[in-house]
């Protein structure tokens, strides 16, 4: 979900034969004003502290977001695995 005028930031790992697919009805028919941003994000320490104080205070959840956990060390290989092969997810068990 993205306001009209928001912007989202793409901090996944493309390669550079990958495409971002979306449907146009969901970015506003290109009326929104919506902005993706990849690579490097804008931003810096304040940045981060804010969007740290939204999560601290309830305001954002970050884990409805999250689609695996890696747990130890010794699973990095795997997570960079699943990042580089990308493998579609669908996810009916939300709650």
């Amino acid at each position: 979900m993205l306001k009209p005028g928001g912007s989202i930031g793409n901090v996944n790992y493309l390669n550079g034969h990958d495409d971002v697919v979306f449907n146009a009805g969901d970015w506003g028919v290109g009326m929104g004003h919506k902005t993706i941003h990849g690579g490097l994000m804008p931003g810096d320490r304040l940045r981060m502290e804010k969007l740290a104080q939204l999560v601290v205070n309830g305001r954002i959840d970050p884990s409805l977001m999250i689609t695996h956990r890696f747990e130890g060390f010794e699973k990095i290989p795997d997570a960079i695995k699943l990042m580089h092969h990308k493998p579609v997810v669908i996810c009916n068990d939300i709650d």
